[in-house]
């Protein structure tokens, strides 16, 4: 039996230094995206009082209790950690806060390609800022993201969950009801939907029309102008009018080939309050991205505003740039600084000047002959030598 000394827990991985080296490259092109656009870099715990994550609904994996007996939790979430950061924390100032994060997450999964226990996320959050323009500038900021990290190739979904509870509500569905209709949604149970419309009475035969075709319910404008004429639910045709708006300001962005609105589409989280998307890739076969407006998250920590975001998974991330082949694990350093016996002082010097201009440099561990240090080069995995004699 193999001593879990040499294992890592269920779930985790260690990453090494080519791997780690890639890795960085690509955390430090997304966050430097979201910098350009005006967004600050926080950093909250990754343990987190259970409390925090109230209007969450998630049920947590990773529990422990502190010497005053608190229930806490590891995250499996950032928008409520960010959501409490700001109305404790961030009261003042700018009505609108615009902040992003790099953060390890925690989810027990089945282990395949891509889903780990503990993973990474890079995401954005707009707290303080309603309507359209706030939730489309979330989305091509996403799309700048995965353009930054090397992925050129990716298709954005879009939906709006007061859609669905329009029109769950037009069909006179109960509370339960309404959230099998979502669990029917998540899993694509297209069968259970239709029994659930077949169950009422009095649905208008469009309505009921609707609920048969919930999973197709995709495409541009002309899927918008359609549904306008079938649905008449307050809370549905808002929802349409708010998705044309942004699909309008995504065609301002000069994104709107990227995107495709699906009026089923819906995530687990069940904090969202309208607008919600993801992006997927052809190399991948789950969602690289996703997010969506919660305006009464922050409600919880006693701030009455409302919010936008999304997160990305870094992980994700670099498993399809390394099925494109756009990544490389190649470990190297510019120069090997080597030395002959007695000019180790002046071989640190040499290195400290390279370093300066910039140049990554290692600097041999002992004295070497000319021969010697040329062979050296390859070991060290450096590019070129400087020798000092």
């Amino acid at each position: 039996m193999t001593s879990k000394v040499y294992q890592v827990p269920y779930g985790t991985k260690d990453i090494l230094p080519g791997e780690m080296k890639a890795r960085r490259k690509v955390e430090n092109a997304i966050i430097d995206v979201f910098n350009k656009w005006g967004y600050d870099e926080v950093k909250t715990p990754d343990f987190e009082y259970a409390d925090t994550f109230g209007s969450a609904g998630t049920e947590f994996d990773f529990r422990l209790f502190d010497r005053q007996n608190n229930l806490l939790v590891l995250r499996n979430d950032m928008t409520a950690p960010i959501a409490r950061l700001t109305a404790t924390r961030l009261k003042g100032g700018e009505k609108v806060k615009r902040l992003c994060y790099l953060a390890n997450l925690y989810r027990y999964e089945e282990i395949q390609a891509g889903r780990q226990c503990q993973f990474e996320q890079a995401g954005v959050e707009m707290m303080g800022a309603s309507g359209p323009a706030a939730d489309a500038e979330i989305i091509v900021l996403a799309a700048e993201a995965l353009k930054a990290a090397g992925l050129a190739k990716f298709a954005i979904i879009v939906g709006n969950v007061d859609f669905i509870n329009g029109l769950a509500e037009e069909a006179g569905f109960t509370a339960e009801q309404a959230q099998e209709l979502k669990n029917c949604l998540r899993r694509h149970d297209a069968v259970a939907m239709q029994e659930l419309a077949n169950a009422m009475e009095d649905i208008r035969p469009e309505i009921k029309a609707l609920f048969a075709d919930f999973l197709f319910l995709q495409g541009g404008k002309e899927l918008i102008e359609r549904l306008q004429t079938v649905v008449s639910n307050a809370k549905c045709q808002a929802a349409l009018k708010d998705l044309l708006k942004i699909y309008e300001l995504l065609e301002a962005y000069g994104i709107a080939d990227y995107v495709s609105l699906d009026l089923g589409l819906y995530r687990s989280f069940n904090y969202y309050t309208g607008m919600l998307f993801e992006i997927y890739l052809p190399e991948l076969g789950y969602p690289i991205a996703g997010g969506g407006r919660y305006d009464h998250m922050l409600e919880d920590f006693g701030l009455h505003a409302p919010a936008t975001g999304f997160a990305l998974g870094v992980d994700r991330v670099m498993l399809a740039l390394e099925r494109n082949g756009s990544v490389s694990n190649k470990r190297s350093c510019d120069v090997l600084v080597a030395y002959v016996e007695g000019k180790l002082a002046e071989a640190i010097k040499r290195a400290c000047s390279l370093r300066a201009e910039g140049r990554s440099v290692k600097l041999a561990t002992e004295p070497m002959t000319i021969e010697a240090a040329a062979a050296a080069v390859k070991d060290y995995s450096c590019n070129s030598l400087v020798l000092v004699d």
